[in-house]
């Protein structure tokens, strides 16, 4: 299994990496300008010059801890991973151009110059270590720990509050579908998250492999979200909006999912989280579930869908009166393909198709029948089939307007028709 580094350790080699390629560029330039003094290259020498107090003011602004001149920004702990590992490939780079300058007839300047000023660009957007990077990375080490027990089949020791619960009878998986998801193309808000999901096994399960037609049932229940995943993405939000000409980005494992509506190019809107991870208990669920909630920030909604072979009477009578203004809870049973959630919030029907096996009906198709008939519609329509809000609605004729798959017909009272009743 693939080890994670500290992303504070990482920062701190990679740093020292750099400067130790930068003083090469900086002994590269000051071999140039001995080359052209010697030769008497006048303009040349004043040139490089130049190029070597770029170079001392990139070494200087690197080597300072308090980094004033670079602002950094904020990301994920694969950006993070990513990002560094290019700093290292650009720094590399210049290292290697400024020293083949040296036995080159030509020295292009302008060239080197703009090789500086390109590094200490990328240099400035570098991701910056902070609490959320750090916590993430905590949850990944916890994740991956956890899998490696399941995998070895050992278990960790218990405490003395654990020794006094009652052993759960649930089943673990083992192998494969242990392994963590997979968050390389997952940006800010939703990894995280439901890596912590996974990674919190308040109650050991048992060791046993999950029973064959529970296991075909998950495979089975995964792809079925990959297609849907692949062909559709969501178009009403939690609160009613209309996102269907949002991004969209998802990821599949076997034992996982997770997608995300993006507003804008990191900021995550809304995300669906779907993963196996049995409880058995009501006070672990209920604490989980909870800190999973208070994690999602104002203006982002979040939408978790629990997978087990089973639900006991009293998770699934907690489920159905869930309610939190940013978090919809999901619990999804492989032996029955019942789902349980609380049908009373907004819209919580028309976000569990995420969740489940039923095929994806566009908002266009919903509206076929407003469309095709002989009487004008208003936006007040659209809402009430498709659980758009007025506004999210509204939105939503205007796209429609866009792709002449409908006119106005109001006169300035927002009425419309079907292209056919022109």
């Amino acid at each position: 299994m693939e080890s994670l580094k500290d992303p504070v350790t990482v920062e701190q080699a990679n740093r020292q990496t750099i400067i130790n390629n930068l003083n090469e560029v900086y002994g590269s330039v000051e071999k140039l300008i001995q080359r052209t003094y010697a030769n008497r290259q006048t303009d040349l020498n004043f040139q490089l010059r130049n190029v070597r107090a770029s170079a001392s003011q990139l070494l200087a602004d690197i080597k300072s801890r308090d980094l004033d001149s670079f602002s950094g920004k904020k990301g994920t702990l694969e950006e993070f991973y990513s990002n560094e590992e290019e700093l290292l490939k650009a720094s590399s780079r210049i290292k290697d151009e400024f020293a083949s300058s040296i036995s080159s007839e030509n020295i292009d300047t302008f060239m080197l110059e703009g090789l500086l000023d390109s590094f200490k660009k990328g240099f400035n957007e570098r991701i910056v270590v902070d609490k959320d990077i750090q916590k993430e990375f905590k949850l990944r080490q916890m994740e991956k720990e956890s899998a490696e027990r399941v995998i070895s089949g050992e278990r960790p020791a218990k405490t003395s509050e654990e020794k006094q619960e009652r052993k759960p009878s649930g089943i673990a998986m083992t192998g494969k579908l242990s392994e963590p998801m997979d968050t390389s193309r997952t940006t800010l808000g939703p990894s995280a998250s439901s890596e912590k999901a996974r990674d919190i096994l308040t109650k050991k399960t048992s060791k046993e492999d999950i029973e064959t037609d529970i296991l075909s049932k998950l495979y089975n229940y995964m792809n079925g979200l990959e297609q849907k995943y692949s062909t559709h993405q969501p178009e009403v939000s939690f609160n009613g909006e209309y996102i269907g000409d949002r991004k969209w980005k998802f990821n599949i494992s076997e034992r996982s999912v997770s997608g995300t509506i993006m507003d804008g190019i990191v900021k995550p809107l809304l995300t669906f989280e779907t993963y196996w991870h049995p409880f058995e208990d009501m006070r672990n669920i209920m604490e989980f579930i909870q800190k999973e909630a208070n994690t999602v920030p104002s203006g982002q909604y979040r939408s978790v869908c629990i997978l087990s072979s089973g639900w006991n009477t009293e998770i699934l009578d907690w489920a159905q009166n869930y309610v939190h203004p940013r978090l919809m809870v999901y619990l999804y049973d492989l032996g029955t393909n019942e789902i349980t959630f609380n049908a009373s919030v907004n819209n919580s029907e028309r976000l569990k198709v995420w969740h489940d096996q039923e095929e994806y009906v566009p908002l266009e198709n919903m509206i076929e029948t407003l469309v095709e008939q002989d009487d004008p519609f208003d936006a007040s329509d659209v809402a009430e089939i498709t659980g758009l809000s007025a506004n999210g609605a509204q939105r939503f004729i205007v796209k429609m307007l866009s792709k002449n798959k409908i006119i106005d017909v109001g006169f300035g009272t927002s009425r419309y028709s079907g292209i056919r009743n022109k």
